[in-house]
């Protein structure tokens, strides 16, 4: 739910991370203040049965019942408080039994400049309410989806590398150099095709998995094993703090680390800390390389740019932008790449202290 006074009838959908959202086979909805929709994804419209465009602009309540009053009171005081709400509610569907819902609003800001003040809100079904087999046939679901993704991805990448083999043995067969040109724009072309493949491995949780609580020094730490840094030092110094995030989230430290470690000539250490920014977390990663060049910086993160086709820069945003987060380089050019990925207000709270300051 967007601040009415800030809030625009129309939401880039760039801003919201579209392309993760439509991905969720959750139902995904925003919603401005006056109570109209001003997005939804393809599984809400699914479930409501029409499609997208016939949801913008309706009045939420008409479209996804009568919102309990604990979930808008707690909406707009994370809104006007800029925290964390919590709130246990029922939720009496129409003709289903009652549900128990253990929520929370949060506050947290969109990403994009310009964009406005927002709250969500997220809630667990208490066990209670759900029987044991459900539970157990939702988790058994969730991994057959992965294996079949799995099992589907290698097959196709296994015809794709016999494909490609055999358009490298041709071109020792063709003497033509327009012919010999045409093959290895074929042999690039399916190369293409075997990086994004491939590139479904890292975020096929996404569909799967809901953001979660989780600990950062450990997250990193895990992050490190997964790369093969050699004679460079990688140091973290992060403190004991949570983040509200995709599972995900590991691989945009995965990615952070082994783009220094590509394309940072002479480096010898790569660090990780955090800071303070208002409210705000930044986690940052700094190397000691030759840092990246102004002129490559404005298309760092666009999609087909750099590592594996320029995905896993450009999924590091999307990824971060699920609860809000943003990612920046703001290095120096001599002086070391610089990497700041931001954390709003109420996606990040002490471990100790089990709150956001």
């Amino acid at each position: 739910m967007s601040d009415p006074a800030d809030a625009k009838k129309e939401v880039d959908a760039g801003r919201i991370g579209e392309g993760v959202l439509e991905a969720m086979p959750a139902p995904v909805c925003v919603v401005d203040g006056e109570g109209l929709i001003l997005y939804a994804n393809s599984a809400l419209a699914t479930l409501c049965g029409g499609t997208r465009g016939d949801l913008l602009g309706k009045p939420a309540g008409l479209v996804l019942g009568v919102l309990p009053s604990g979930v808008r009171d707690s909406l707009f005081e994370a809104l006007r408080e800029k925290k964390r709400i919590k709130v246990a509610v029922t939720w009496d569907g129409e003709g289903k039994e009652p549900v128990l819902l253990d929520g929370e609003a949060f506050f947290f800001s969109l990403p994009g400049p310009g964009s406005p003040p927002a709250a969500g809100w997220t809630a667990r079904v208490l066990p209670s309410s759900v029987p044991e087999a459900e539970v157990a046939a939702m988790a058994a679901s969730r991994k057959k989806a992965r294996e079949l993704l799995s099992v589907v991805r290698h097959d196709i990448l296994n015809q794709l590398t016999i494909l490609i083999g055999f358009l490298q043995y041709s071109e020792d067969f063709v003497e033509d150099p327009q012919l010999r040109e045409f093959l290895s724009k074929e042999e690039a072309a399916g190369q293409a095709i075997q990086a994004l493949i491939e590139f479904t491995r890292d975020f096929q949780d996404m569909l799967v998995e809901d953001p979660r609580w989780i600990p950062v020094l450990p997250m990193i730490k895990s992050a490190m094993i997964m790369t093969d840094a050699g004679n460079v030092s990688i140091e973290p110094g992060v403190s004991t703090v949570e983040v509200f995030g995709s599972p995900l989230m590991k691989h945009v430290f995965v990615t952070l680390i082994k783009n220094a470690l590509d394309h940072a000539t002479g480096l010898t250490r790569i660090t990780l800390t955090d800071e303070r920014d208002g409210s705000d977390l930044l986690l940052v990663c700094e190397d000691d390389g030759p840092g990246i060049p102004a002129a490559e910086r404005k298309a760092l993160f666009d999609r087909g740019h750099g590592r594996n086709r320029g995905y896993s820069l450009w999924l590091s945003r999307e990824i971060l932008a699920i609860t809000g987060g943003t990612l920046e380089e703001n290095g120096r050019e001599g002086s070391g790449a610089r990497f700041e990925i931001r954390v709003p207000a109420g996606m990040w709270r002490c471990q100790k202290e089990n709150q956001s300051p």
